[in-house]
């Protein structure tokens, strides 16, 4: 497995937890059904099935379209993950922001150098002072 698609898989379980949690404080606003459809997402990610890719991109834009409460519990790197629909809840950016990590991290890879993308995306915002991500 990548260390891309190892590290949002992670963020996929992290958001896994989180709604779990806010789940048992204040049942009935998370279904279980949403608990259910992460985790299938998680679990074909991990087994490298396609349908997660485009499974993950409904789900989350589901989230956002119908369930916008829940949005803040969603990192936004995995907006960008997804890609498709789901780039239309970044801001331009965070577009930008994205993109410029992509294109540190493809120098890394080209140099064979070791990338760790959360490092790269603090210093990208310690240096653009003002924006919130």
């Amino acid at each position: 497995m990548s260390e891309r698609l190892n590290d949002h898989i992670h963020l996929l379980q992290q958001v896994h937890e989180r709604l779990s949690k806010a789940q048992s404080q204040a049942g009935g606003i998370i279904s279980d059904e949403i608990l259910h459809q992460l985790t299938q997402v998680i679990d074909q990610l991990t087994q490298h099935t396609d349908s997660g890719y485009t499974q993950g991109q409904d789900w989350i834009t589901h989230i956002f379209n119908h369930l916008p409460q829940l949005s803040p519990a969603i990192d936004r790197d995995l907006l960008w993950f997804f890609g498709g629909d789901c780039l239309h809840f970044l801001t331009d950016e965070e577009i930008d922001l994205f993109q410029q990590i992509d294109e540190i991290e493809a120098q890394h890879e080209q140099e064979q150098k070791p990338f760790d993308r959360q490092s790269a995306k603090d210093l990208l915002l310690k240096s653009s002072p003002g924006f919130d991500a």
